[in-house]
């Protein structure tokens, strides 16, 4: 078994929720697992995943992925969305961080990654409906009995956050931080610094919007989230245009991409230890992780 805590989290982390094969439109299992062994190649060991991408079917595609050298690698999950399957394409989805499910969750978690301990686990989101003490405290019992490592919080403001650390050890938080509309703010910069907590930016391209793939004229399917998110609407397209393209200039002048100038301004700040990227194929792969080993930090 690996010792996590002498392994260092790769700059980049490969988000598995298009694994699930939900909500980011065509989906391609074959050309996603290219990236997966493409990004691997390129030296990424860190993987994020959460019970509800695609109702437990990222966890264990991700597992069979990586097969017998699942354990060498760095996997992040997520707990504490509960769904119910309906008659239609999605799911409902509603936030439950009581005690008794987040014990079931992480059971679960550790029989679909076929993992005897979790390297990190979140949650998810915090449940206004149970105290944040009740949730870490039962947590920290899991970390002393070995079913996880490290343990995050997802999503949580600076007092969540706080609240957390009062009940328990936490290594990690994870939240949405890019270039166009996300900076990290200062604050949490300086409790994590204070507390030895890693930070995690999430929608490090503003869900593909800083791919430089998308402008007023692009559409998306119904099974695409893109489709009903407020950005990508075609007036906030246009809105947003200028700036883009002002990106796409600054990006050319370095002589990178879009999307790789986006992912190296956010890297550029050392209190964020890793960023989540969505990669689908093995071109991608290359794209965002190719050109890291060539940049100063």
């Amino acid at each position: 078994m690996m010792k996590y805590s002498e392994k260092k989290i790769s700059r980049l982390c490969y988000g598995c929720e298009a694994l699930g094969g939900k909500d980011w439109g065509k989906f391609d299992l074959f050309a996603l697992q290219e990236g997966i062994e493409k990004s691997i190649d390129l030296g990424l060991n860190f993987f994020d995943t959460a019970d509800v991408y695609g109702l437990g079917l990222s966890e264990k595609r991700l597992s069979k992925i990586l097969g017998p050298r699942r354990h060498d690698f760095i996997i992040g999950t997520k707990g504490g969305i509960q769904w119910k399957e309906t008659s239609n394409s999605r799911a409902k989805t509603f936030k439950n961080s009581s005690p008794d499910y987040i014990q079931e969750c992480i059971n679960k978690s550790l029989k679909r990654l076929k993992i005897d301990v979790i390297p990190v686990y979140y949650i998810h989101w915090p449940d206004p409906k149970t105290r944040i003490s009740k949730t870490f405290e039962v947590l920290q019992k899991l970390v002393d009995q070995g079913k996880i490592k490290y343990l995050g919080c997802s999503n949580f403001n600076l007092n969540q956050i706080k609240e957390a650390s009062q009940v328990a050890k936490i290594s990690f938080i994870q939240m949405p931080v890019n270039i166009l509309n996300s900076p990290l703010p200062p604050s949490y910069s300086e409790f994590c610094k204070t507390q030895s907590i890693k930070i995690v930016a999430y929608n490090t391209l503003a869900s593909g919007l800083l791919s430089g793939k998308y402008n007023a004229n692009s559409t998306f399917s119904k099974n695409d989230r893109r489709s009903r998110l407020d950005d990508f609407k075609k007036n906030n397209l246009r809105t947003v245009e200028g700036e883009l393209n002002k990106l796409k200039h600054k990006a050319h002048k370095e002589d990178l991409s879009l999307a790789q100038y986006s992912i190296k301004i956010i890297l550029k700040d050392l209190n964020i230890e890793s960023a989540i990227v969505g990669i689908k194929n093995k071109d991608q792969a290359i794209e965002n992780l190719g050109w890291l080993e060539n940049q100063s930090q």
